[in-house]
């Protein structure tokens, strides 16, 4: 294999190149906006620079490329892709997958599911933490973390709050869930595609090594939350059902629609399964024509329903409390904007005196120790339910009104495409300058032993996701074990390989669940926590909780990976 370095001297290029390569990932995990000028007049627009996910590396390759610290050719090979890393199969991989799953969202399946589980738990709080666990490992194994946590975590943020409960546990439970689950299948995080496609690992063979991982990754994972989050505070056994009178089926707005996005996504799934005995059929081929179905119906289904009929139109007539129009179409079930409706609503329920609910909810608080308290605080909470239901009822049928080929686009990641460019183009330039050349001879000492590789790949990979995000450090390390010191141990013992490539698989999982800057899912759960005012998550706060969860999950995951090399390599072979 070419490992495409020239040389592994370092130069002032060389410092010049990784400074602006940490530089860039500095802004993608802490964006910046700095401002172009003077403001003339308090009524001139002011103009900013903005230095994060999007920006910041592209702007990095533009400033390289000024300064001559690399030229177009170098860049052109990044975009291209070399040594079987290709850019462009691996986002159109990503992006087809996505608009399939933000178009299944879009039925209203995933809203339809989250209600079916909370009537399903009713008043067991331990049996709604384990069916919400379930749900969002189910839900990120099969479409991606990203998904889960885009879809799931404004809803666990309703169910907490209106059950009265803290939603830390919750919260844990998604994204962690979330993390580990997106290793069992390859499509189910994208830096899975980045080595799977380097090295030509197929779809089925990518599964049957990962799977085994995941599960056991999952179990620790709950024991390891129901043994953190023990308090009843964090987790009580009682919590308020869901009232009786809520139908989780009035989410699906596109019953056909949510049953043809499910099947969809399992042909897909099973075509993926299929192809991967056929040589020269890559993933995107097959995701590619999928999505475009996926797109086509939805245009289809904007030119039978961009008008509502008149039975739609008057499904919630009766008793609409809030105006469709002060609704975000981009914003379901975030807090701050249902909360402002529910104002809204509580402004109109006013009793003979005009006190409202919010006073009546502070009575509640305040005096409920007696039996007639406790009933009261009961019925308030239900009115919660009846309320904040009725706010996503209704967006969803504003939904109805507008295009869902458009809604579904805007709500596509697109920021992820130039950052992911960016970072392609930055590790080429990396190995041109001869760094990638450099850290292989640092980390070649793990190939020595496949259960070195495994333990030593595992811990590296999840440091460097700390420090890099996962996306960048799996490109980074991809490349990395592409140079010759690690080919030439890598060729010479299939175990080691394996053990390598696999631990590096695993590692960018789980490094996701440290820290929120460890990776893009990372940083869109805290954006969403923070500014939806769901819950303030610090840094620091959070990296506590995950250092208690993690450790064993990690172990668990290399015990299982070592036990299939073993297996595999030595038992049977």
């Amino acid at each position: 294999m070419d490992s495409g370095v020239k040389s592994t001297n370092l130069d002032a290029y060389s410092w010049v190149t990784l400074t602006f390569f940490l530089l860039a990932i500095v802004f993608v995990i802490r964006p910046v906006k700095i401002p172009l000028g003077k403001r003339q007049t308090s009524t001139t627009k002011r103009w900013y620079l903005y230095l994060n996910l999007a920006t910041a590396p592209p702007l990095a390759v533009l400033i390289l490329l000024l300064c001559q610290a690399t030229d177009i050719t170098t860049i052109k090979i990044g975009l291209i892709g070399s040594l079987g890393i290709q850019p462009y199969s691996i986002l159109i991989l990503f992006y087809s997958l996505a608009y399939i799953c933000v178009s299944l969202d879009m039925t209203g399946i995933f809203q339809f599911l989250a209600f079916w589980v909370a009537k399903r738990a009713g008043s067991r709080g331990h049996l709604a933490f384990t069916l919400f666990f379930i749900l969002t490992s189910v839900m990120s194994g099969l479409t991606s973390n990203d998904v889960v946590i885009l879809t799931g975590t404004a809803f666990l943020a309703y169910f907490t709050r209106v059950s009265g409960i803290l939603p830390i546990a919750f919260m844990m439970s998604e994204f962690i869930s979330a993390n580990i689950a997106s290793m069992a299948l390859f499509i189910g995080n994208p830096t899975n595609v980045v080595v799977s496609t380097a090295y030509n690992i197929s779809f089925i063979q990518y599964s049957a090594w990962m799977l085994l991982p995941t599960i056991g990754g999952l179990m620790m994972a709950y024991l390891m939350l129901r043994i953190v989050f023990r308090h009843q505070r964090y987790l009580p056994k009682e919590v308020p059902a869901p009232d009786e009178e809520i139908d989780p089926t009035s989410f699906l707005i596109d019953r056909f629609g949510a049953y043809f996005g499910i099947a969809l996504l399992v042909i897909c799934l099973l075509t993926l399964i299929g192809t991967s005995f056929v040589s020269g059929v890559e993933v995107w081929m097959v995701t590619l024509p999928f999505g475009g179905i996926a797109l086509l119906r939805d245009l289809w289904y904007d030119v039978r329903h961009r008008i509502p009929t008149p039975a739609t139109r008057s499904s919630f007539s009766s008793d609409r409390m809030v105006s469709l129009s002060t609704v975000n179409r981009d914003t379901v079930l975030t807090t701050s904007e249902l909360d402002h409706e529910l104002s809204i609503i509580r402004s109109k329920k006013t009793d003979g005196d005009g006190t409202n609910n919010q006073q009546e909810e502070k009575s509640i608080e305040y005096d409920n120790d007696d039996d007639d308290s406790m009933m009261k605080k009961q019925e308030y909470i239900s009115s919660r339910w009846k309320d904040k239901i009725r706010i996503m009822q209704l967006w969803w049928l504003h939904q109805q009104s507008r295009s869902v080929t458009i809604t579904v686009w805007r709500r596509l990641p697109w920021t992820i495409l130039p950052f992911s460019l960016g970072m392609f183009v930055l590790v080429e330039i990396l190995s041109q300058v001869g760094w990638t050349g450099t850290f292989a001879g640092l980390l070649v000492g793990l190939t020595k032993h496949y259960m070195v590789a495994v333990v030593g790949m595992m811990i590296v990979t999840v440091i460097l996701c700390q420090l890099l995000n996962n996306l960048p450090a799996t490109i980074l390390l991809t490349r990395i074990i592409e140079q010759e010191q690690f080919t030439n141990q890598m060729e010479q013992s299939p175990i080691v390989k394996n053990a390598i490539l696999f631990g590096l698989i695993a590692g960018s999982n789980l490094g996701a669940c440290l820290t929120l800057v460890g990776s893009l899912a990372g940083i869109m759960f805290e954006h969403i926590l923070r500014t939806k005012g769901i819950l303030n998550l610090g840094y620091f706060q959070f990296a506590k909780w995950n250092v208690m969860l993690l450790p064993s999950i990690v172990i668990t995951v290399v015990c299982i990976l070592i036990l299939e090399l073993y297996v595999i390599f030595i038992i049977i072979q």
